[in-house]
């Protein structure tokens, strides 16, 4: 009779365990997926530094479209997930930068300089920005 009950208790335990390891087993491929998730979206924002960096260097640019690429990576940098916290250090520097660049955008934008003047300052501000790219890239 001992020995039933003992069997018993010991069939409930493995059972209480194999329903425990098949919910970690469920947990661990959810964290797996949003993992992907987070992994493809700091490749595109890669993607997206790279790319605008690779544009400032090559081609002319007009400060519409600088703004709208600088806005497009704030959506980009916003859409990050960042759980650890050198994750939300690196996430809230892009932001500040990308920020400072949006405001020096307007600022060249609202000036009253002359168109000349303006285009100098432009591509100051897209040495500026290239050079922040790439340190954002590093880190």
């Amino acid at each position: 009779m001992m020995a039933l009950m003992i069997s018993a208790l010991y069939g409930c335990t493995v059972m209480q365990l194999r329903n425990e390891v098949k919910t970690d087993e469920v947990r661990l491929a959810a964290k797996t997926d949003e993992l992907k998730i987070e992994e493809a979206r700091q490749a595109q924002l890669q993607q997206e530094i790279a790319q605008l960096k690779t544009d400032l260097a090559t081609r002319q640019m007009s400060l519409d479209d600088l703004k709208a690429r600088l806005e497009q990576l704030q959506r980009a940098n916003d859409a990050t997930v960042a759980q650890t916290q050198a994750q939300q250090d690196k996430k809230r520097e892009r932001a500040a930068k990308l920020q400072r660049h949006q405001k020096e955008v307007v600022a060249i934008e609202q000036s009253s300089g002359s168109l000349e003047e303006k285009q100098k300052r432009l591509q100051y501000l897209k040495d500026e920005i290239r050079k922040s790219l790439s340190m954002l890239e590093q880190t």
